[in-house]
Order: structure tokens, then C-alpha cells, then sequence
């Protein structure tokens, strides 16, 4: 098997160019665990065409979506589907009545009884043409806006599934994630949402029932000509379906080719990849190996038809052409009236329109099936990979005492060693404790723990004595006020990046205007295009992005705006680190003057920032092996003294730096 040495974006996993050698379980291992919905759903689409019992209980799965969605829309897309059907097989009656009155017609005129019955037959046939075209109309609307519930309803469970643990422990699970890849791609290409088999089955539907009525008819003709032209239709329908399915795996990279073909797109198209493939010269071999590709991607769709189809279709013509002569030759021995006639050719008719309207809803078809069982099979995984929505649990109010951990422990899922061991550390309420420690010590695992993201794998932490792990979730994260040096910058106004601290107070302008402005950004947000309803994300039009420094913050803004309504707690894990080092400590400086008095634990690597903390922990080794004040850990010539000269010597250091140049010095 080769690999492309460059990757792209998307699951964390590299796209493979070229695989060979593989059986069909390899290839099935390859998709789950690597994320490919594309190969996923194209195996999908290959069990779908011999199991009919999944068929069958996709077919179930999708009524009972149709019905949560909303019973009254799925009612009326039905109404529009029998409308659809019914009404182009009462128009074939009309004509047909309107054929038999032709001669009367001509015979005594307009003016007769028969010429005001043609006339009202006339009438008829046009109502029921502009219902047929309404029916039409309805059932297309009725089923487009089915399926956009029906997919919203889909993400929102997705959503529901992903939200509904109280940590994120599920979301750093390699197979969730790949899971979640396959449920979220899903909906990225409208025409093969799962809520496209509202149209599709709603067209199929109504082509299925104008077949079996316009068979029906011509059973009434003569039942073996009916017979025979509903076998040959039925024939050619199950050709044009099993042809739709081999299209469809080949559009969702069924042959190695397509896959080969969606990667160099991918790799020309997109950022990642944008450097290397400039300072290579890599251009024009991608441009040629995607052409190349493309021609051998295309071989498996346009290769000559196989014999199946084309004897399918012939037979189908051949039987048609034969039944329309023999309706000839009847009526014009005058076995069958001239109206009746003109009904069976139109039966002829409707019939060859249905299998061509079946056959061109069937790709469609094919591939909203595929993806919704494929978006079942990843929400069933996600489902079980979260389990049951978690108690309510008890609730606690803001640290009045202290904070402790007792002995904690703590090892990520599939981690082969503890990031804590037993990890024992008591913050004060009211005061602030500074975390340090080499990279990997354990600093931010501690952080996590704290907002019950996680639950310690032994030992307890506790609040004022009552053990975290009994209380409710969502009431501690309310006194929790935290900012991370990974903070979310939301493309929204900024208001709601400020104002989503505490989502129920969005409308205290004078809270906002307050943390904005002992974060040091109110001018800066002040002075906006449309000031705090400026929308912070240059992909938008009248929005626009802001630096680094300044969206570190916007982050902390957020935080005091939710300090101002509740939160006891403040935890700072590296939020300065856009910052250059004065001003990450003159910013720290600012905070913990700003927030004295509450319970705060500030994680940074930068030593001028730290020692101003009430009380420094060190963490070596996944546990406190010091803690103290900056000056008795100094005095005492432990670890902490150690990295504190490490980092002194670099800013000591008398060779000149660049004026431009930023340092940050990792404990």
C-alpha cells in the first residue's frame, strides 16, 4: 500500500492515493476507522442492492422520521403524490371519452347534445391538466420542505448525541470522532442529504402508481398484452436501478479510481497543501495526474452498456410496438370503439412514463438510501459511544472554604500512561493558585478535571467537603469562569463573543461595556464598522477578524462579563500567549487585581506572570512536588527555583535580541 506523503485536512488521517492488494474487509476497516464516508457509504450502497430487510428497515426508519418532522406535511406530500397519480390516469379516461364523442361531434355539430358533451369533456381534460400540473406543484414543495425537517431533525439529534455527555471525553475518542466525521458529511452535498428521499420516493411513488394503473388498464385490453408490457417495464426498471446503484458507488468513490480522483482535487483545491506544492513544482503534475484520472474514474460509468439492459430495453420496445399494432388492427376491425383505443395507447404511454420517470429518480434514490443508513449507523455508534444522559445531581454553591484534590488520578482513554498520580493540591476559596510545569506535566488535565469535563479515574476533589463527582454539572460550570489559550473565536457579532459569559444577561449593556473594558478592549470594539454588532470574521460581508492579542481579549472579556454574573471560580490556562511577555504579565497583573477575592487558578509557563499568585503548585511527574510562594519556592532551591533560573538566563541573556522578536520561555 502507498501513501501520499502530503496530507490534507479532514479526520486527522492521510488520504490514500493508491491501494492495492486489499480484500473487501480490508477496505470496509479502512473506511470506519479512517473516516472515508465516501468508500463507507459506497459499501452501503452495495449491501443496500442484495438486503432487502435493510432496505425494508430504511424504508421504516424513513417513515417514522417523515412523521416527527411533521405528520401534516408528510399528509399533504401523500395527498400531492396520489393527486400526481391520479390525475394524468383520469385525463387518459377524458381523451378517451372525448375520442368516442368525435364522431357524433362532426356529424351534428357543436350545437348538438353530443357537441355540449364534448364540450364539457373538454372542460374536464383541461381542469384536470391544471390539477395534474397543481398536484405536481404540491407534492415537489410538500416533499422539499419534508426534507429539509427531516435533515434538521437528523442534525439535531447528532447534535443531541454529541451534547448530551458532561464531558468531553467521547470527543477525544478516535472512533466517535470518525463516527462523528461520517454523521457531519452527511449533509455537506445537498443532493444526497437523507432528506432528499422525500422527492425522490415521493417521484418514484407517483411513477410506480401511474405504471400499475396504466397496467392495470391494459390487462382490461387484453391480459396477456398487459402482462407482457408490465414484465417488460418491471424488467427494464430493475436494470435502471442496478445501473443507478453502480453509478452511485461510483460517484461516492466505489472504484479506486474516484477516491484517487476526490484526493487530488482535494490536495490542488484547498489551503493545506498550498506551500508544498508551490516550492515542489507540483502543479502540473497534479493538474495531469487529476486529468488522467479523471478519464480512468469515467471508464466504469461510460463503458459500453452490458447486454442486460440493452436486451431489457428492447424487449420493452418490442413489446410496446407489438401491443400498439395489435390495438390497431383490433380497432380497425372494429372490435374495440375508437375511444377505447385512444384510452390504451395512452395506457402504452403512461406506462413507458413511469418506467423513465423510476429510472430517473432512481440515482437519487440510491444515494439519499445510502446516506441515511450510513448516518443511522454512525448515530447508533455516537449513541452508545456517549450512553445515557447523565443525573441531575446535587448543587453547589461558589468555594467558601477550599478546593481540594485528594490523591486524584487520571488516564485519558487508550493513553498507556496517567497524565495525574495521586495529585493532592488545595486552593483556597478567594485566593489565587498559580500551576506549573514541564509540557505534559499534567497542568491542563488538572484544569479539565476541575470543570468536570472529566471524572478522576481514583481519588476524589472535593468543594467545601461535598465530592464534585455527586454534584450537577451544569449548576458548577454556572460559577465557573474560564479562559484557554485555545479560546473559541465565534464568526458572530461582537456582543455574543463577549456576551456568551452568561447568555441569559446578553442584554446588560452596562456589564458588557464593563468587562470589555477592563479586558482593555472596549475602543477597539467601540470602534467597529457597526460597533458590537460587528460580525468578527472576515468571510462575512461588514465583518472583519481581529489579531491574535486581541481576540485573547475578547476571551477575557467574556469571562468577567460572566464573573459579573455569578461565576466564583476564574481559571486562566494560558490565555496571554499571543501576548509577548510584558504584557501577558502587566494583563495577569490587571486580572487578578480586577478579580481579588475570587477563588482563581492561573496555568501559564511564564514566570513574571506566575509569581504574583498568593500560592505557586508545581507539578512534576503528573503530582505536586512543591507549592509555595514564588519567593519560598525560590529560597527553598527545588524545582521551581531550578526553571525560574532557566528562564531568567534566556531574558538575561546579553546578546541583542530583535526588536520584533517575541519570546516565550516554557517551564
Amino acid at each position: 500500500m502507498f501513501e501520499h506523503p502530503l496530507r490534507v485536512r479532514g479526520g486527522g488521517y492521510p488520504r490514500v492515493l493508491c491501494r492495492r492488494g486489499l480484500n473487501r474487509e480490508d477496505e470496509r476497516h479502512l473506511a470506519e476507522t479512517q473516516g472515508e464516508k465516501g468508500r463507507y457509504v459506497a459499501l452501503r450502497i452495495r449491501r443496500l442492492s442484495t438486503d432487502y430487510g435493510e432496505r425494508a428497515r430504511t424504508y421504516r426508519r424513513f417513515a417514522v422520521l417523515m412523521w416527527r418532522a411533521g405528520p401534516g406535511m408528510a399528509a399533504l406530500a401523500v395527498a400531492g403524490v396520489l393527486l400526481s397519480a391520479a390525475t394524468p390516469l383520469a385525463v387518459m379516461g377524458v381523451v378517451g371519452a372525448l375520442v368516442a364523442a368525435g364522431p357524433a361531434v362532426v356529424g351534428h355539430g357543436l350545437g348538438s347534445a353530443a357537441g355540449h358533451t364534448a364540450l364539457l369533456w373538454v372542460l374536464a381534460a383541461g381542469a384536470l391538466l391544471f390539477l395534474q400540473w397543481s398536484a405536481g406543484a404540491l407534492r415537489a414543495a410538500a416533499a422539499t420542505a419534508l426534507g429539509e425537517r427531516i435533515d434538521a431533525l437528523l442534525q439535531h439529534d447528532l447534535m443531541s448525541a454529541v451534547m448530551r455527555p458532561e464531558g468531553v471525553e467521547h470527543l477525544e475518542d478516535p472512533h466517535t470522532l470518525d463516527l462523528l466525521t461520517v454523521g457531519r458529511d452527511t449533509f455537506r452535498a445537498a443532493w444526497g442529504r437523507p432528506g432528499r428521499l422525500a422527492s425522490t420516493l415521493s417521484g418514484l411513488a407517483t411513477a410506480w402508481l401511474v405504471f400499475a394503473g396504466a397496467a392495470v388498464t391494459l390487462l382490461d385490453f387484453d391480459p396477456w398484452a398487459g402482462l407482457a408490457v408490465a414484465a417488460a417495464g418491471l424488467w427494464v426498471a430493475r436494470e435502471e436501478r442496478v445501473s443507478s446503484r453502480v453509478e452511485a458507488a461510483h460517484h461516492y468513490g466505489g472504484a479506486e479510481s474516484s477516491r484517487r480522483l476526490e484526493y487530488l482535487y482535494e490536495l490542488g483545491a484547498t489551503p493545506p497543501a498550498a506551500k508544498e506544492i508551490r516550492v515542489f513544482g507540483l502543479t502540473g503534475f497534479l493538474l495531469g495526474a487529476f486529468s488522467a484520472t479523471w478519464r480512468e474514474s469515467m471508464k466504469s460509468v461510460l463503458k459500453p452498456a452490458s447486454r442486460r439492459p440493452t436486451l431489457a430495453t428492447a424487449t420493452l420496445a418490442v413489446v410496446v410496438l407489438g401491443a400498439l399494432c395489435w390495438i390497431g388492427a383490433r380497432t380497425a376491425a372494429g372490435h374495440i370503439a375508437p375511444g377505447d383505443a385512444a384510452v390504451y395507447i395512452q395506457s402504452l404511454a403512461l406506462v413507458l412514463a413511469g418506467v423513465h420517470q423510476s429510472a430517473w429518480t432512481g440515482l437519487q434514490t440510491e444515494l439519499a438510501l445510502a446516506t441515511l443508513r450510513t448516518f443511522d449507523r454512525a448515530l447508533e455508534g455516537v449513541d452508545q459511544a456517549v450512553g445515557r444522559a447523565p443525573r441531575a445531581g446535587s448543587v453547589l454553591s461558589a468555594p467558601e472554604r477550599a478546593i481540594q484534590f485528594e490523591g486524584v488520578s487520571f488516564t485519558y482513554p487508550a493513553a498507556e500512561s496517567a497524565s495525574l498520580t495521586d495529585l493532592s493540591l488545595v486552593i483556597p476559596a478567594g485566593r489565587s493558585v498559580a500551576i506549573v510545569g514541564a509540557n505534559g506535566a499534567g497542568k491542563s488535565t488538572l484544569v479539565k478535571l476541575l470543570c468536570k469535563l472529566y471524572e478522576p479515574t481514583a481519588g476524589r476533589i472535593t468543594v467545601d467537603g461535598t465530592d464534585l463527582a455527586a454534584a450537577d454539572a451544569s449548576a458548577w460550570r454556572s460559577r465557573i469562569a474560564a479562559v484557554f489559550q485555545d479560546s473559541t473565536r465565534f464568526p458572530l457579532s461582537a456582543r455574543a463573543n463577549v456576551g456568551y459569559g452568561r447568555v441569559a444577561a446578553m442584554g446588560d449593556e452596562a456589564a458588557l461595556a464593563e468587562a470589555a473594558r477592563d479586558a482593555e478592549i472596549e475602543e477597539l470594539l467601540a470602534g467597529l464598522p457597526a460597533s458590537w454588532e460587528t460580525r468578527l470574521s472576515a468571510e462575512y460581508a461588514g465583518g472583519t477578524d481581529l489579531s491574535g492579542g486581541q481576540w485573547q481579549k475578547v476571551a477575557m472579556a467574556r469571562a468577567l462579563f460572566a464573573v459579573r454574573h455569578g461565576a466564583r471560580l476564574l481559571i486562566l490556562d494560558e490565555p496571554a500567549a499571543h501576548l509577548d511577555a510584558r504584557a501577558e504579565a502587566r494583563l495577569h497583573e490587571r486580572f487578578l487585581e480586577l478579580t481579588r477575592g475570587l477563588t482563581t487558578v492561573v496555568i501559564s509557563h511564564r514566570f513574571s506572570t506566575v509569581r504574583r499568585a498568593d500560592s505557586i503548585a508545581v507539578i512534576d511527574g503528573g503530582r505536586v512536588v512543591e507549592q509555595g510562594t514564588h519567593d519560598e519556592l525560590v529560597e527553598r532551591g527545588g524545582v521551581y527555583a531550578d526553571m525560574f533560573e532557566l528562564q531568567a538566563a534566556r531574558f538575561n541573556d546579553p546578546r541583542p535580541v530583535p526588536a520584533d522578536t517575541e519570546v516565550v520561555a516554557e517551564a
